[in-house]
């Protein structure tokens, strides 16, 4: 359990979105909190409803809701978890997205074109005071229309996972595997340079240790690719640095079929990387249902040059997509990072009600957390982010440092 202090204040209430159930629990668990009760129905005619069973009068809730399975219906249910909770009497509702839905509509093509993520913003804000969202694929769009004027919201805090990247990373460089001196931290595209921010770098230089790198300056290198704004599909064409016997470790907010991933990986092969690994805070593992099998892009990803890929739990296929998220585990190659620990602190420090003796300052900082120099994380034996181990016939298993 991670270990800020609520001062006093009375924990959150978790409500959970259907498939955000095991994360929802998880994060109630840190918190010391607890998950309301909820009826899930789906009619005939495909129709949904759901029904908090006990009382939430006076309470903070926190409705927790991901994408995973049906984004419409699930977009659907948090609207209808969020009425029901202030018709209730809540005092505060916090939306706390782990992945947001039509995040990647973000852009107008056609004049005849309206981007979702917009439609699907201004729908949610109507319901809640706060909101969470967990690495947005346009922070900066996000951020805005939730907070435009007229909306209810009053904070929106966009939370990135460097900190459990990073503890992964050195984890790696600690066992031998990597080696500190030719780790390469990387774009996957131009669009990353927008989302890997000043506190991301921040963070990842504190946590490994790179004391000369300086935050405030993006230096990374990043793969080059053309994308056909008629398809959408995207083609790998090189890579902007040398990358000859580097360990290069790619950031992105999501993978979806993989394909990309898996093309850019084999390119760095050919030049001579190493090893490629590549951390996506969300694991879609999309498949085209009309030509492929539900775990073709967990399969891609196998069969791949990639050494390993790293994804938190934030897009959950458990309840929704089963033979996925059995693909997922018995993968030698991806490795899911539990993020319950982190969120619950994000939660936690949204909620501490200051006194004058709050204890070490920035107890509640969500900025400190970003950085990795909250008190929590920064403490000997964290257990803010815990790194998970490797699995049996990772590729991994064969890297040593030096090799």
């Amino acid at each position: 359990m991670s270990e800020i202090p609520s001062n006093g204040k009375p924990k959150p209430l978790i409500v959970a979105g259907y498939s955000s159930q095991v994360l929802a629990g998880e994060i109630a668990t840190e918190l010391g909190s607890r998950v309301a009760q909820v009826t899930y129905k789906q009619f005939s005619d495909k129709e949904i409803q759901t029904t908090i069973e006990e009382n939430v009068r006076g309470y903070d809730v926190v409705v927790v809701a991901s994408a995973s399975g049906d984004p419409n219906k699930q977009e659907k249910e948090a609207r209808l978890l969020m009425r029901a909770a202030n018709r209730a009497g809540a005092k505060k509702v916090t939306l706390l997205l782990p992945y947001m839905w039509y995040g990647r509509s973000d852009d107008i093509w056609d004049e005849r074109n309206a981007p979702g993520l917009t439609d699907t913003i201004e729908s949610l804000r109507a319901h809640c005071q706060s909101v969470v969202v967990a690495d947005p694929h346009n922070a900066g769009m996000t951020r805005e229309k939730f907070l435009d004027t007229g909306s209810p919201v009053r904070n929106c805090t966009i939370v990135h996972f460097a900190h459990p990247f990073a503890v992964q990373l050195k984890e790696l460089v600690d066992a031998g595997v990597l080696s500190k001196e030719n780790l390469l931290l990387a774009h996957a595209d131009a669009g990353s340079t927008k989302r890997i921010s000043r506190s991301f770098r921040a963070c990842m230089y504190s946590v490994l240790g790179f004391e000369g790198r300086n935050s405030d300056q993006d230096d990374w290198p990043q793969g080059l690719k053309d994308r056909d704004k008629a398809t959408g599909k995207i083609k790998v064409k090189g890579f902007s640095a040398d990358v000859s016997g580097k360990d290069v470790v790619i950031f992105e907010d999501m993978i979806g079929s993989g394909g990309t991933a898996c093309d850019l990986a084999a390119l760095l092969k050919d030049m001579g990387a190493r090893s490629v690994i590549l951390f996506a805070t969300s694991g879609l593992f999309s498949a085209d249902l009309k030509k492929e099998p539900l775990t073709a892009s967990v399969e891609r990803v196998n069969n791949s040059k990639l050494d390993a890929v790293y994804i938190t739990d934030t897009y959950e296929h458990s309840l929704t997509d089963p033979d996925i998220h059995q693909a997922i585990e018995q993968s030698p190659i991806i490795h899911v990072v539990k993020t319950s620990p982190y969120l619950a602190s994000i939660v936690r420090a949204l909620h501490i009600e200051l006194a004058e003796e709050v204890g070490p300052p920035d107890q509640n900082s969500v900025s400190a957390l970003l950085r990795g120099t909250h008190p929590a994380q920064t403490a000997s034996g964290q257990r803010i982010s815990i790194p998970v181990p490797r699995k049996h016939g990772s590729p991994l298993l064969r890297l040593v440092a030096g090799s």
